[in-house]
């Protein structure tokens, strides 16, 4: 006797690149049978998918919500979305592991904002508080070069020496031996911007060494994205490690014609025997902290030193220069838009460009700016208009391109439910199927699933999930696919998308008929 059954679905195993007309049969936590025509009186429950998609979870490989679960374990944005797993911790940026006086500042911020307790310090300890909350989805972590450099160094331009340097590596294998997929770098941030390739390497041989992967926010998605991706490449040579690119793109319209030499980079790099990939996710904008249009130098010493450099008038004179340098375009201000503030007095700029942001307030745009990020002690989220359709449809037909949402769970309610986050947040795996399988028919189903599953796990090295095949994890979603597609939008992103009318996590029936049930049958992901 089974515990239900998913009868008169057409199924996208994860493996073939047809459909397969079959019943899927589960008990507890494990698909136990694919086979056609299941006598229906063999299980307790009869889930009838006649018209629609039964498939293997859809895997958020590059994903931000390592407190999010925290705060609200009922990830409701991956969920409705069919996700059933996610790898965080990406861009350099973990919840652990983590110590000293940047363990310090976090613990504050997240208690006085969230009211949560950052009481764990290491990777271990995190798993066991994430275990104890309970999360509605199975989440696996990448250890975040930038939070253990910021622990172990000091959040500073300090290079170093060979005790520092010691201290990188004992970190990243004890986070790694606790079962870590691999690290994470955002090169563009602090204070992993004021490393260099020859740091890199000597920490990435620990990731390399453990067979595990090595996954980057390159320093430039801009003007110096060929020199970025060169860099990322030769530390992935130099360091035997696999290497997976975060959210591939060519930012801004005079970059958008480098896009062949960026393949060039990458698949002469796989030619070289490189175990590479990437990811993407289906937009045209993107999404990060106002901060990141400051010079590196700006955020020497940490968040504090900053705000003072802000609030100096020299200082500002100088980031002003430099900011024109970097974006010259007469109109750049009006493709950046406000996503997220914290205090109530700037709401009203939530939504705005930054243009018509310092309209409202009367400011000069770079005044604006700068004053907006001291009154936020700098954390501002902002969403860039930045790259076309034709790139990101040629980046998206690559076979080594997977999905990431490159977001944290949220909720249309509770905590999390602020702002206006990118509506990626919300939308990527519907809006993939919906725009690069039914209407642009990119990839046939089998090819999109997995593009959405099983290519993430076997790259990052997770075995039993991914597919539908006897013996596996049960996660699983059904969808339509004559409607799977996403509602949210850049003004009012806060929107589950349609079509997703089924999604069981280890076995548990996280969605049922398109609605959450606020299950938590999540686990952790070790490796």
């Amino acid at each position: 006797m089974y515990d239900f059954i998913i009868k008169n679905g057409q199924v996208a195993d994860g493996e073939s690149d047809s459909l397969i007309k079959a019943d899927v049969a589960v008990n507890g936590d494990t698909i136990v049978a694919v086979a056609p025509d299941m006598e229906p009186d063999n299980a307790v429950r009869i889930i009838d998918a006649d018209g629609k998609i039964v498939a293997p979870g859809f895997v958020d490989v590059h994903s931000h919500s390592d407190y999010y679960l925290i705060i609200d374990p009922r990830a409701e944005s991956k969920i409705m979305q069919g996700v059933t797993t996610e790898i965080g911790g990406n861009c350099g940026y973990c919840a652990a592991p983590m110590s000293g006086a940047l363990r310090d500042r976090r613990a504050a911020d997240y208690e006085k904002q969230f009211g949560i307790k950052v009481d764990w310090a290491d990777l271990e300890s995190y798993f066991t508080a994430l275990g104890a909350k309970g999360h509605a989805v199975n989440f696996a972590a990448l250890l975040g070069y930038n939070t253990i450099r910021g622990s172990a160094l000091g959040e500073n331009s300090n290079q170093p020496d060979a005790d520092g340097m010691k201290k990188l590596r004992e970190m990243t294998a004890r986070g790694l031996d606790q079962g870590a997929l691999g690290m994470s770098v955002g090169v563009v941030y602090p204070p992993a911007c004021f490393a260099g390739q020859e740091e890199f390497t000597e920490v990435f041989k620990v990731v390399a060494d453990r067979g595990k992967v090595f996954t980057s926010h390159i320093r430039s998605e801009g003007a110096g994205l060929l020199d970025a991706l060169k860099e990322v490449v030769a530390v992935a040579k130099n360091s035997g490690s696999k290497l997976q690119v975060s959210h591939l793109k060519t930012a801004g319209a005079d970059n958008w014609g480098k896009l062949d030499a960026a393949f060039d980079i990458l698949e002469s790099a796989m030619a070289d025997g490189v175990s590479l990939m990437a990811d993407r996710y289906p937009y045209l904008a993107s999404n990060t902290g106002l901060q990141v249009v400051l010079p590196d130098r700006a955020f020497d010493d940490g968040r504090a030193k900053l705000v003072e450099r802000l609030k100096d008038k020299g200082s500002r004179e100088a980031f002003k220069r430099e900011i024109l340098k970097a974006h010259p375009e007469k109109k750049y201000w009006d493709t950046v838009m406000v996503s997220q503030v914290g205090a109530d007095k700037n709401k009203d700029i939530e939504g705005l460009t930054v243009s018509e942001g310092a309209d409202k307030r009367g400011k000069d745009v770079f005044d604006f700016v700068f004053d907006l990020l001291v009154e936020e002690n700098t954390d501002v989220e902002a969403i860039f208009f930045c790259m076309n359709e034709d790139n990101l449809d040629r980046i998206m037909a690559k076979p080594w391109i997977t999905i990431g949402s490159d977001s944290g769970a949220r909720a249309i309610d509770g905590p999390l439910a602020i702002g206006r986050p990118h509506p990626r947040t919300f939308g990527t795996f519907p809006r993939f199927f919906a725009e690069f399988v039914r209407e642009k028919k990119l990839f046939t189903i089998g090819q999109a699933v997995k593009k959405t599953s099983s290519d993430a796990l076997n790259f990052f090295g997770v075995s039993q999930r991914g597919y539908i095949k006897e013996g596996f994890f049960a996660d699983i979603v059904v969808f339509d696919p004559s409607t799977i597609g996403d509602t949210s939008t850049y003004i009012a992103p806060l929107s589950y998308p349609a079509g997703i009318e089924h999604v069981f996590v280890n076995g548990s029936h996280a969605v049922e008929n398109g609605a959450p049930r606020g299950l938590t049958g999540g686990r952790v992901i070790r490796r």
